[in-house]
């Protein structure tokens, strides 16, 4: 497998950690916003679902913050940048580097 189509299917499975994340935020915060109406309207049952739904919304949220941070450290490793935006340059000359021999390698070979 190709170094690039490597970095490609990982970029996505992160991307695809990312929004599964997002998608189970919405569904929890939705899912509070019916049980908000429910103690609204005096349901009976409706406070302790509500502080349970609160429970899985505050690890949802964990959750999404934790894959948000991984992401943007693969992303940082892959930029050459680090998540405080400084320039990695040893990881910069190494991308360099190895751009370059694939070039001197495509040149002998044409």
């Amino acid at each position: 497998m190709d170094d690039r189509t490597g970095q490609g299917q990982e970029a996505a499975a992160r991307a695809k950690e990312v929004e599964d994340a997002r998608a189970l935020l919405l569904s929890v915060r939705s899912t509070v916003a019916d049980l908000l109406a429910a103690v609204a309207a005096g349901e009976a049952g409706a406070l302790g679902a509500l502080v349970q739904k609160q429970g899985e919304l505050e690890s949802a949220l964990k959750r999404l913050f934790e894959t948000e941070g991984k992401y943007n450290d693969w992303i940082g490793k892959q930029t050459g940048r680090g998540r405080d935006g400084d320039i990695d340059l040893a990881a910069v000359r190494h991308q360099i580097g190895c751009r370059l021999a694939r070039l001197r390698a495509c040149c002998r070979e044409g």
